[in-house]
């Protein structure tokens, strides 16, 4: 088990540290207007933040609600720019340590992995699975609200197994009790990028239990998501169980009423793909989902109130999608629509 890391803090209020930390939180959002008035005048900014930091002075500022609709709609709390640069320069120094730390079944906002390299594990874990056993079951499971559900003072105590530096422990309690109301004791933000990395480690000790104490073999996680097979039905409704209890007991969790153990054969659905041992599947309300908004994009774009480069952005992330599964008659079907645009601007021009 690695040593917690010492002697942390002369790291994250280094200029260098907190000048990467601004052009980080910048990054896609240069044109916003808090964005512009800070790098407007970055040199000044960044002193008066690394003072505040460096004499203890720093509190975070409040958050500004947004709802979100996609995948689903959720409430996100994003925190001010100046905080966004405080919570990368922590990042930046403390994620490392985390990372050492983190088991590989583990795919979620981490470095060098993501929804992709999710579904890549889960295709093969399906493979090694239908080499393994004549018939193949799942357990599927996800945590009820996981964000709004995280015990703070837990949390704190599986940051401290890791982090030994007091000031940015100190840093993390400000950034933990900071949430907005009513999550009280519990429950982080969404929208903040600390929340992402102690969400990881929160569930990092279900990775543990699961992985060193219970022996499982084929096991994956995208953050609240998780996924278990197994040869044996039985053996499944007994691993559910005893997680359950570890989750309440532990971490004060509870799993969603949709958690269920199935066959293989029905397919999995799991970081935004439907996976067999053979193939793997678009989800059928990703493609519905862009179709309707491609054909939102044809009649904005024949008024004029779109241009063509968002077209063709919104296009490519689509087939960046399609390209790591079959389904390219779907994937026609949703892009019909488009075509007829590309000819229309040929025309034009």
């Amino acid at each position: 088990m690695p040593k917690t890391a010492k002697n942390l803090w002369p790291r994250v209020v280094e200029w260098e540290n907190l000048m990467d930390a601004a052009k980080a939180a910048s990054q896609g959002r240069r044109c916003y207007r808090a964005v512009l008035e800070f790098n407007f005048r970055l040199w000044e900014n960044l002193t008066r933040l690394r003072e505040l930091l460096v004499q203890g002075l720093w509190r975070p500022g409040p958050y500004r609600e947004l709802w979100v609709r996609e995948p689903k709609l959720r409430l996100v709390h994003a925190p001010e720019f100046t905080d966004r640069v405080v919570h990368h320069a922590l990042v930046q120094v403390a994620g490392p340590f985390f990372e050492k730390r983190f088991m590989d079944c583990s795919f979620a906002c981490r470095r060098g992995t993501g929804t992709h390299a999710a579904s890549e594990h889960m295709s093969r874990m399906l493979r090694q699975a239908r080499d393994r056993w004549d018939s193949v079951y799942v357990l599927k499971a996800d945590i009820a609200k996981y964000f709004f559900s995280i015990d703070h003072s837990i949390l704190m105590d599986i940051l401290a197994r890791t982090i030994g530096d007091r000031r940015m422990l100190e840093a993390f309690r400000l950034l933990v009790e900071s949430g907005p109301a009513p999550l009280g004791s519990a429950g982080l933000p969404l929208g903040a990028l600390t929340s992402q990395l102690f969400a990881n480690a929160y569930l990092d000790v279900l990775d543990h239990y699961v992985k060193d104490r219970l022996g499982v073999k084929l096991y994956v996680r995208y953050m609240d998501d998780f996924i278990i097979l197994d040869g044996c039905k039985a053996a499944l409704w007994e691993l559910l169980a005893e997680i359950r209890d570890f989750l309440a007991v532990r971490l004060k969790l509870s799993l969603n009423r949709k958690t269920k153990v199935f066959p293989a054969s029905q397919g999995v659905d799991f970081a935004g793909y439907r996976h067999w041992a053979s193939h793997t599947l678009p989800r059928k309300r990703n493609v519905r989902r862009a179709a309707k908004r491609f054909k939102g994009l044809s009649r904005a774009y024949a008024r004029g109130d779109v241009p063509l480069d968002r077209v063709r952005s919104c296009m490519a992330s689509f087939v960046g999608y399609m390209v790591h599964c079959k389904g390219w008659r779907s994937a026609g079907s949703a892009l019909s629509g488009l075509v007829l645009i590309g000819r229309g601007k040929d025309r034009e021009r």
